[in-house]
């Protein structure tokens, strides 16, 4: 993994070095400083998941800024503070990215408090794995579910038939890639996504970089200019157009 250094992948761009097909994967960022914990979690997790590992707020917040996660498992102590001041950053950020905390932890109150600050569920130590997976899979399906028709300004982004309806309530057709490129940018958005980025998280292996402007460029020929605002010399994000 990136962060931490005991994980044999590296994301490098969310793609190279793996086999393309983890990149259909979740990507599941895990806040933990316990050496022999996050090692285990990383091991057993990233079967099914493209873990990255991080052992401070410090290098979780330097992976937040650099790719899109579709899950965060979160330890509460950390050495540079509680998790959960990351979640309450995240939430004030518009980030609705499900997060799980991991606590030993167990008083009520403190339950209530890390659910308050924004966590979605919340797991006190020691734990069974098989929970720990449970759990990731429940809080991944609720949250698909939950997504599965964004507003962006006063257009509805619609995944589930790769559509989009403009403010009269016409659907658009959007292929498979649009779609993806959308719904990336809309669930983070105050994120500003470079290219690599998008090119990792949206777009099949051996995709050019230059896929990435031409897409933007199809998707605004659809749809309006306003949708995807460029933010020069850094990428894109997704825009608010109105009416």
């Amino acid at each position: 993994m990136t962060i931490g250094g005991d994980m044999d992948e590296t994301r490098k761009g969310d793609g190279a070095g793996l086999d393309p097909a983890r990149l259909l994967l979740p990507a599941v960022l895990l806040i933990e400083d316990d050496r022999n914990l996050g090692a285990m979690l990383g091991e057993m997790l990233g079967i099914d998941y493209r873990m990255t590992w991080a052992r401070t707020l410090g290098e979780a917040r330097n992976a937040l800024a650099g790719a899109a996660f579709d899950a965060l498992i979160v330890d509460r102590r950390l050495p540079d503070g509680d998790g959960l001041s990351l979640i309450r950053e995240l939430r004030g950020g518009g980030v609705s990215t499900p997060a799980l905390v991991l606590t030993a932890l167990a008083e009520v109150d403190d339950i209530v408090n890390g659910l308050d600050s924004g966590a979605n569920d919340y797991l006190t130590k020691p734990f069974h794995i098989v929970e720990l997976e449970a759990r990731l899979r429940a809080l991944l399906r609720g949250f698909r579910a939950q997504a599965a028709s964004v507003m962006i300004g006063d257009w509805l982004l619609k995944p589930g038939v790769n559509g989009i309806e403009d403010p009269d309530g016409h659907m658009v057709s959007l292929t498979e890639t649009e779609t993806r490129l959308l719904a990336t940018l809309a669930a983070s958005p105050e994120h500003v996504f470079g290219r690599e980025e998008l090119l990792a998280n949206v777009f099949s292996a051996g995709s050019d970089i230059g896929a990435v402007d031409v897409y933007v460029s199809y998707v605004r020929a659809k749809t309006t200019r306003a949708i995807i605002d460029t933010v020069r010399g850094r990428g894109y994000r997704i825009g608010n157009p109105q009416e």
